[in-house]
């Protein structure tokens, strides 16, 4: 059985061991792990059920991974993607008026068109003909907007009618916990800890517990309504069969994006599903390029150019709008999997089974609020604001003009394809304006089109 194993991952071939991969799956697990609770938040605000979605999570992520781990035979990590939750949340639901129904039939119609394109050369021609200065800038803009959004939650950014918004206050328990967490994840980020995510949260939840603890002993004078905010400890066994969630999942999320698919013939509904498709298939291509630049002994093209990692990708956001949550992606937290040795499938295969273990601990979802999630939120934005340097900002105003509108409108608009739409279309402008028509690629005539079309849905 061992050698049917290491025959069948290469693990002997590859220069690992099954030491390494379980080294490597523990590492990858712990690293990721903390989406598993802050999913279910950010949905919950699109008025999906905060329970069905943690199934959902899991069980997604779990099946994602089998098939990187069996089919792909690579050792990455994917689950629900938090730039897609949070556009999914944020601006197809909140603000573009879509149910939560609706925007997981996109869901799905945008991971059945992302498997189609993991399959032909269309995939190659579509990351060429986008600008790198829209895909880096995109990536800071989303990055900006899921801090932003989790600010607003936590308490630390309140509307303001003179300035539209200004500081929350620390009279507010949840801005001290928000903050706290965010000193303890920076904390492990200065000292190159791999877990600094999941630390900066447990931080957060820990301060929590104690504001909670002062407040029953009178130590602190709080309303009801705020210790009702509060991170609290799970009311019986944090260990439990997961019967609860697992019926909420198949009665209120289950299949309910087949039911919805014939409201996605509209044109707003289409914007939605290209933008579900551009955001999961670039923000793929972008994870896979940076986890290349981590590890020297695997090419980069075995990353890039592999079809079935893709493929992976595009099932398990297959599976995840089946089961009730919203696009999965590679994560580039699972990295820190083959930074600690890892090699093979085998690595994918061990973080799915541990995902699948984490059900048994639903009761601990009582420990997570928006507050306790805001380090993440804000780790995740620090990474995704590093690519502000790979913008060509001394390229012209061709590069820096498109680059500006796409960062700057995601946040302030609210809307992540507002943002995107934009930037697309002032590129065109831009070149165009500079005289380099014959550079900009056919495809993007298309996508610009597109995004013209857009801007009359809104």
């Amino acid at each position: 059985m061992k050698e049917k194993m290491d025959q069948f991952f290469g693990i002997t071939e590859s220069g690992s061991t099954y030491k390494r991969e379980l080294t490597g799956g523990i590492t990858a697990f712990l690293s990721m792990s903390y989406v598993i609770f802050v999913n279910p938040i950010i949905l919950g605000q699109a008025g999906l059920p905060e329970d069905a979605v943690f199934m959902s999570t899991i069980i997604s992520s779990a099946l994602a991974m089998l098939i990187m781990g069996l089919w792909a035979r690579f050792p990455l990590g994917l689950a629900p993607c938090m730039s897609m939750n949070a556009f999914f949340a944020y601006s197809v639901v909140l603000q573009m008026g879509k149910t939560w129904q609706e925007a997981l039939s996109s869901v799905l119609v945008a991971s059945i068109l992302f498997l189609i394109l993991a399959f032909s050369g269309a995939r190659s021609k579509i990351i060429k003909a986008i600008p790198m200065t829209v895909k880096h800038a995109g990536t800071v803009g989303l990055g900006i907007f899921i801090a932003f959004v989790s600010f607003k939650n936590s308490g630390i950014i309140v509307p303001d009618e003179g300035m539209f918004i200004k500081f929350g206050g620390f009279n507010n328990p949840n801005v001290i916990i928000a903050f706290f967490g965010i000193i303890t994840a920076a904390f492990f980020l200065v000292r190159k800890n791999q877990y600094a995510v999941f630390l900066g949260m447990i931080g957060a939840a820990l301060c929590g517990l104690f504001i909670r603890f002062g407040a029953s002993m009178d130590w602190f004078h709080l309303s009801e309504s705020v210790v009702a905010t509060l991170p609290q400890l799970p009311k019986g066994s944090p260990v439990v069969v997961p019967t609860g969630p697992f019926q909420s999942m198949m009665n209120e999320t289950f299949l309910v994006s087949v039911k919805n698919l014939d409201k996605m013939l509209s044109l707003d509904s289409l914007i939605v599903i290209l933008t579900f498709l551009f955001l999961d298939f670039f923000g793929t291509a972008t994870t896979l390029s940076a986890a290349a630049t981590q590890v020297s002994d695997i090419r980069r093209e075995n990353f890039e150019d592999n079809k079935r990692i893709y493929s992976a990708d595009a099932i398990g956001t297959f599976f995840g709008s089946i089961f009730g949550t919203s696009s999965l992606s590679t994560y580039i937290e699972s990295v820190s999997g083959i930074i600690a040795g890892a090699r093979t499938g085998l690595m994918s295969v061990i973080v799915a089974v541990l995902f699948l273990l984490s059900a048994f601990f639903y009761p601990v979802l009582s420990l997570v609020t928006p507050a306790v999630t805001t380090p993440a939120m804000a780790v995740i934005g620090i990474f995704m604001m590093q690519n502000i340097t790979n913008i060509k900002w001394d390229g012209g105003f061709e590069e820096i003009i498109p680059a500006f509108l796409t960062i700057v409108m995601m946040p302030l608009t609210g809307s992540i394809a507002l943002g995107l739409v934009l930037g697309f279309l002032s590129y065109e402008l831009c070149m165009i304006f500079a005289g380099r028509t014959k550079e900009i690629p056919k495809v993007m005539h298309v996508i610009t089109v597109i995004s013209i079309a857009y801007l009359f849905t809104i």
